[in-house]
């Protein structure tokens, strides 16, 4: 593992040439391959990036169907309440009760 060098030690080196400095060839190899690290974790962040926009796609989604879902079984379940409501009503009306056999 390479120690890692401030920035006072890693301009220590460099001299002034009229209004530019020059660096020594160590620093500027240092400088390309902070470079190339950059644009590697430049790209890996473009793909965790595009990776979280289809999570949020796919939960979208998802909650949309999971919606359609709660208002079908609310649908049922008003259904079934008529249902149950209709046969009471017809058992009160109508002696069916002696159509219910008991099993001993």
């Amino acid at each position: 593992m390479t120690k890692r060098l401030t920035r006072s030690e890693l301009f220590a080196g460099a001299q002034a040439t009229g209004s530019s400095v020059q660096i020594p060839s160590s620093h500027l190899d240092l400088e390309n391959q902070n470079d190339e690290k950059i644009e590697g974790l430049t790209s890996k962040v473009k793909i965790l990036k595009e990776i979280t926009l289809n999570i949020g796609e796919t939960i979208k989604d998802s909650s949309s169907i999971i919606g359609s879902m709660s208002d079908d079984y609310s649908r049922t379940g008003h259904f079934l309440d008529g249902t149950m409501t209709r046969l009471k009503l017809l058992a009160r009306s109508q002696d069916i009760k002696n159509l219910f056999i008991p099993y001993c």
